[in-house]
This record gives C-alpha cells, structure tokens and sequence, in this order.
C-alpha cells in the first residue's frame, strides 16, 4: 500500500484550465477530467491511500461527481477546501472530511490543509505541512509543499517524491527564519 497526495483537481471547473495555466482548451472539462482521472489511476492503486487536500470539484452536478469519484482508484480522503461544497463532502470519503489534519506517515509528522499555514504545530522541528490552494504560485520551503495537481504533471504525488521536492527547497520555514533572527543570527533553530 502506498500514500498519495494532490489537491486542486476542481474536476467539472473549465474556468481553472485558463486561470492556472493546464495545458486544456476544452469548454466543459472533459479533457481535463479524463487526463486527471487516467493520470491518478495510473499512479494510483485501488488499496492505496489517497489523501486531496481540497477543491475536489466544482460545477459538477452529483451524479457527474459521484461518477467522476467512483472511476478513481484508492481510499480517498478530503481535507476541505474553499470549493468543496455539500455534494463533494457527501461523497463516500474513507473518512469524515476535515478542515486540517496531523497525521504519522512513514515514520514523519505532516500537517494537512487545504490552505499554505505559515506556521503550524512542529514547524519548529520537523513536522512538514503540505497544502494545495495556490495553484503553485508559492515555492517550497525546506518544511511545506504546494501537493496541487498544477505543482505535479496533473497527478498524486508520492511521500517520496515529496520528501525528494523538500530536500532541494532552499527557502527556510518563515517562523524559523523569524525566531532565529531574533536570536541574533546563526544557524537553522533547533
């Protein structure tokens, strides 16, 4: 079994292709639909645990929806976004869709939302918060990482390939960077 990540698919939501930049012309989203539902099953196995950080769909009507989630393979879970309205959060997630979530994975500490926190519970230390939202217009920090379809090829994106992304950011966590300084210089907090 593995763990997978993504966020901002807004499956159903045309306007998006224009607005972030995806590689799809079509007025309705079908092409964008299909090459999202074919990317994530191509990475995605049915056992495998999927966790979408927000803005599932949008302007789908709940049949299409359910439609669209069923074709998806994995135990999918939602941490809401601004977009996910009373149909998204009706859908059959393996869980309760919540507004943030910590969890253990892979013997580390993440911090799950929808939204880029500037800091969060073990920013401090080695806790790594991951969120959608922004459509990649913010970069990486050492600790936090934009898991939206638009930051990767369309598609989940393994703990690994996270973890890989991290180590190369050079941009320290801001609270960090702040309680160092204030300290009068040096080296990264401990």
């Amino acid at each position: 079994m593995s763990i997978m990540l993504t966020a901002d698919s807004h499956f159903g939501h045309a306007a998006i292709a224009r607005l972030s930049g995806r590689p799809f012309s079509d007025k309705d989203a079908t092409e964008m639909n299909e090459t999202m539902i074919a990317n994530w099953n191509a990475r995605v196995r049915p056992g495998d645990d999927v966790w979408h950080l927000g803005d599932f769909a949008l302007n789908l009507k709940p049949p299409q929806l359910r439609e669209i989630f069923d074709r998806l393979n994995g135990n999918k879970r939602l941490v809401r976004g601004n977009h996910d309205h009373e149909a998204t959060l009706a859908l059959p997630w393996a869980e309760p869709p919540r507004d943030l979530v910590e969890v253990a994975m892979s013997g580390r500490r993440w911090v799950l939302a929808h939204y880029p926190l500037r800091a969060w519970r073990g920013s401090m230390g080695s806790a790594i918060h991951l969120y959608g939202h922004v459509h990649g217009l913010m970069a990486p920090t050492r600790q936090s990482l934009d898991v939206g379809v638009d930051c990767w090829d369309m598609q989940p994106v393994s703990l690994s390939e996270i973890l890989g992304r991290l180590e190369k950011a050079e941009i320290e966590p801001e609270e960090q960077r702040l309680v160092r300084e204030k300290r009068g210089g040096g080296g990264p907090v401990d």
